[in-house]
């Protein structure tokens, strides 16, 4: 079963050749565009620094500058275009060179991303740790098409082969990724804007030298006679394919404005008008076309009110995520804040263990020293007490020594005292 966007394409492209039939009152073919001067602007950014490599965007800009100068295109060819600053100066040469019969073509082979719907094209120096990184560092699709704009080319025609994934390995604060680039809305008038593949899908890097999308390009970008709705009809179908057979799933989608005829390989004179039943034919076909567009369309405006409600929701969801993040990381902290309290609690313990081990010990010493004290004072007690008695001894000693070397004195007689009256 067909998806709304592959309803809308194959609408936009049915329709798209119905006004080769029916664009002019007096022709019914298309007016070829008569141009001047064919000027593109190529840029294929591949060595990405803080992004994932591409293997072959290289290539595949390469390839398409040798292409384009072949179908006399004048080129300017960017490789690893580095800031964003060198990628506005490319953009400044390139619409420098335009007028209003000029044919513009950009063609972008590279990683891209959308943030809130606008889609930015990454040059290879860019650093991104924030939403805000990315609008600082990448340019905005939309400011091409406004330099085309004031250019009013006969034709501008894009080629954004650029539809991936989130290129860059960490996460960015605040960005939630979304696969593959946003609907390219505003353009300038006069365009064919093609994305190798549709939104929320990504591109098929390609197993040789080029990208899936581009080896279609290339392959069919020179064919005469093949007007460029036809041309990338085909582009788009073989893409499809390619991508298939590996079980993946890309659309290219292509928007357009442009109302004349080109070919890039040259367009050839223009068919005789069918007749009045295949003309009422046709438009009864494009009546019916334009009511499946309104539908579609009808579809899309649903599709895309549910993309912004899932958006809101990822936004939601991530600031949930943040959330717990946080919490995370509190309880982290929390868990080794208590781990450091239960290490100082056993140190407490070990320490409070010591401590009365400490005070037994030393209520230990402490009754041997009173011990000791008393026994001190009975030793000094019992050194006085012989200091006496051997004081004792000698006075004894002594007055032995001399009741024996002396006689004993007599004693006079008391003398009697006769009162006086």
């Amino acid at each position: 079963m067909m998806t709304s966007r592959e309803w809308l394409l194959l609408a936009l492209l049915a329709f798209l050749g119905m006004t080769h039939a029916c664009a002019e009152p007096g022709s019914r073919a298309a007016r070829v565009l008569d141009a001047e001067s064919k000027i593109a602007l190529v840029i294929g950014n591949a060595r990405y620094v803080e992004a994932a490599p591409l293997k072959n965007s290289g290539n595949d800009a390469t390839d398409m500058c040798a292409a384009l100068k072949k179908l006399g295109f004048e080129v300017i060819c960017k490789l690893d275009v580095a800031s964003k600053r060198e990628f506005k100066d490319a953009v400044f040469e390139f619409t420098g060179k335009i007028n209003q019969r000029t044919v513009a073509l950009f063609y972008y082979a590279g990683h891209g991303l959308q943030v809130d719907g606008i889609n930015y094209l990454i040059p290879v120096n860019a650093q991104a740790r924030t939403k805000t990184d990315i609008e600082d560092e990448s340019i905005q699709i939309n400011y091409l098409m406004s330099e085309l704009e004031t250019r009013q080319a006969a034709l501008n025609i894009f080629f954004i082969d650029a539809c991936r994934d989130n290129p860059f390995s960490n996460p960015i604060r605040g960005y939630v990724p979304m696969m593959g680039l946003a609907s390219q809305l505003y353009a300038p008038r006069n365009s064919i804007i093609t994305m190798s593949t549709g939104a929320g899908q990504t591109s098929f890097d390609g197993e040789g030298r080029n990208g899936t999308f581009t080896k279609n390009l290339l392959q069919h970008l020179p064919v005469p006679r093949q007007s460029i709705e036809e041309m990338l009809k085909a582009v788009g179908s073989g893409t499809r394919a390619d991508a298939s057979r590996v079980r993946l799933q890309q659309d290219p989608q292509i928007t357009s404005s442009f109302t004349e005829k080109f070919c890039f390989g040259g367009c050839a004179t223009a068919q005789p008008a069918p007749d009045d039943g295949l003309l009422a034919a046709k438009k009864a076909e494009l009546d019916r076309l334009q009511a499946t567009i309104a539908q579609t369309r009808a579809k899309q405006a649903e599709l895309d009110a549910q993309q912004a409600q899932l958006l809101a929701k990822r936004q939601e969801l991530d600031k949930l995520r943040q959330g717990l993040d946080n919490v995370a990381s509190q309880q982290e902290e929390l868990q080794r804040r208590q781990a450091e309290v239960s290490q100082r609690e056993r140190e407490v313990v070990r320490l409070d263990n010591e401590l009365k081990a400490s005070t037994e010990k030393f209520k230990e010493l402490e009754a041997v020293r009173l011990g000791l004290q008393r026994k001190q004072e009975e030793v000094e007690q019992m050194r006085k007490s012989l200091a006496l008695q051997q004081a004792k001894v000698e006075a004894t000693n002594q007055e032995l020594a001399t009741r024996a070397i002396k006689p004993p004195e007599k004693k006079a007689p008391p003398i009697s005292v006769v009162p006086a009256f």
